[in-house]
């Protein structure tokens, strides 16, 4: 029960950042090199990637441990837990500067860091028998949150020209902004918290909802083209994203792997 309630606390900062991205402000290009503006100090940019890949990996690793090491999933999770519990404390206290000035950590994320921590302790009371998931439903799990995290990486990468972001409809209004959405989801790692949900569920018929979930990323656009007429250049089946089609398939093939064991 508490391994369940560990999860959502550490794919809560993930969601908050797709919901809540924060404000941009803007800077001019031109500014002499001579009034050149600070940049990060070396120990903020260790203290924030770290915290920022730490806040987005560790569903990754609590999932992980769901699937293949239950029986040390209270203790190395809430290592783990208190690991990036203690850089977003750091995040807070040591601002990351920018054009924009000083960045610092949210106390928000913490609480739901120190939650996901709590939660990790309480489940080592738990006296239920605990069973690792069978192998076929691990690996097909765990393949699924290669891929989101492979697609997670690649959404942080720079983009040097449109073709680095594959074929895309030129949607407009809604369409253009719920696509906006989706790809900041992906940058902050939502797909990924979805796949380690579905992975810590996977003995349960909830695991089939989360693999069926990754299929918005999957097909959103060529929908909304259908729906919306929108240009593009590209065939249709380019707008499908086979990534995240592979992914629900694994995580549907898993799911089912898991309910035939429970089979009576």
């Amino acid at each position: 029960m508490f391994r369940l309630l560990a999860m959502p606390a550490a794919v809560t900062p993930a969601v908050l950042s797709a919901l809540f991205p924060g404000e941009s402000c803007e800077f001019f290009a031109y500014t002499p090199l001579s009034e050149a503006l600070p940049g990060p100090s070396a120990a903020a940019t260790v203290v924030w990637t770290l915290g920022e890949w730490g806040a987005e990996l560790l569903p990754v690793a609590l999932a992980l441990l769901a699937l293949w090491l239950p029986r040390r999933f209270a203790v190395l999770g809430a290592s783990m837990s208190a690991a990036v519990l203690v850089l977003g404390a750091l995040t807070v206290v040591i601002p990351y500067t920018t054009p924009c000035g000083p960045q610092r950590g949210e106390w928000l994320l913490l609480l739901c860091y120190a939650a996901a921590l709590t939660a990790c302790l309480l489940d080592r009371g738990d006296r239920r028998p605990r069973r690792p998931a069978r192998r076929a439903t691990a690996a097909a799990w765990t393949a699924v949150l290669v891929i989101a995290v492979a697609r997670d990486v690649a959404a942080t990468m720079p983009v040097s020209s449109a073709a680095d972001l594959g074929c895309r409809t030129d949607l407009t209004g809604t369409w253009a902004l719920v696509q906006a959405h989706l790809s900041i989801a992906e940058a902050v790692g939502v797909w990924v918290g979805v796949a380690a949900v579905g992975a810590v569920l996977a003995s349960g018929p909830a695991a089939l909802s989360a693999a069926f979930v990754l299929l918005v990323p999957a097909l959103y656009e060529p929908v909304a083209q259908l729906a919306s007429s929108a240009p593009h250049g590209c065939s249709g089946l380019e707008l499908v994203n086979w990534l995240y089609v592979a992914a629900a398939a694994l995580g549907v093939a898993g799911a089912l792997a898991a309910r035939s064991r429970t089979a009576p």
